[in-house]
């Protein structure tokens, strides 16, 4: 994994002085410096080295698009945006095969009861390459059979609209605009990543690479 490293100066050193403020755990934090803000973004990094690079790379970005955010705040919905783009991809690695063996079976199973019509969505057969089967898939999947701790998602996250899935298919098509940022966001990514690669080793996350 590479070493995250977050430069100010790629700001105009006139704008590292200011007032910034950012919901953390339910509270607006003012930053006064860029130090300050550059020093909480790198608390949220990768800790893992289980997770492979191309992954822990891509969610890092969102960390240098969020250092950005600085100076031009309409960055943050793009950097929340990358952040969960990057946990879709990481989530892919891990259960794509799985999810697609449960869809799979499912549609086995109708295809019974309606003795093979193969007609219906529900019961057509599954092409492999043509399946996407999305983050809420992914997120279900890892509650149910991987011990994922039901906190991070669940049918109220859903109801309310602050489920991941549904934040990014949001931002992916009509909230990229909205400048208020998702409170605990980053740390839910970080979560999920490093949950989904946990009983990985070394040895085998550098052979994926």
């Amino acid at each position: 994994m590479t070493p995250l490293v977050l430069d100010i100066n790629l700001i105009n050193p006139a704008f590292h002085k200011k007032d910034f403020s950012h919901f953390i755990n339910l509270e607006s934090i003012k930053f006064l410096h860029i130090t300050g803000w550059r020093d909480y973004l790198l608390t949220l990094q990768i800790h893992s080295a289980k997770v492979p690079s191309c992954y822990a790379d891509a969610y890092h970005v969102a960390l240098r698009i969020m250092l950005l955010a600085w100076a031009d705040a309409s960055l943050i919905k793009p950097a929340e945006l990358q952040t969960l783009r990057s946990l879709e991809s990481a989530l892919i690695g891990v259960y794509f095969q799985p999810v697609f063996e449960r869809e799979q079976a499912k549609r086995e199973k109708v295809r019974k009861k309606c003795d093979g019509c193969k007609k219906c969505l529900l019961c057509a057969t599954l092409v492999r390459e043509k399946f996407q089967p999305g983050l809420d898939k992914f997120l279900d999947y890892m509650v149910a059979h991987d011990d994922l701790d039901p906190a991070v998602h669940n049918e109220s996250k859903k109801t309310d609209r602050s489920a991941l899935s549904i934040i990014r298919n949001a931002l992916a098509h009509d909230d990229l605009f909205n400048h208020l940022s998702w409170d605990g966001l980053f740390e839910a990514v970080r979560e999920v990543m490093e949950h989904a690669y946990r009983n990985r080793s070394l040895t085998q996350t550098r052979t994926i690479l």
